[in-house]
């Protein structure tokens, strides 16, 4: 299983030097939803990792799918506040880690 990370050249440039060999460069909202298509469609990605300002420009229903996706995963990153991952964690693993 792999993670793969879509977004902006800082974002991608630093995951590529942490490992990450899926990471993928998107400036725009259609290189963004195309990228996210592919990677989507990938049996060998387990984790997808996008910067919580690109999913909040994403259409609601590609929000909403990849909300709800089990495979991968999608976590939205960033400076913004979300519970989202919070919740993730907390269905996939049963417990609260916040608390």
């Amino acid at each position: 299983m792999e993670i793969a990370v879509i977004g902006n050249s800082d974002a991608v440039i630093g995951f590529s030097l942490a490992g990450i060999k899926k990471a993928y460069e998107a400036t725009s909202e259609e290189e963004l939803i195309n990228k996210i298509n592919e990677v989507m469609a990938d049996p060998n990605v387990g984790i997808l990792v996008l910067h919580q300002k690109d999913y909040n420009r994403l259409p609601k229903r590609l929000q909403s799918t990849l909300s709800n996706s089990v495979r991968p995963t999608v976590i939205a990153i960033g400076t913004e506040q979300s519970t989202e991952m919070r919740e993730k964690i907390k269905r996939a693993i049963g417990v609260d880690l916040w608390k």
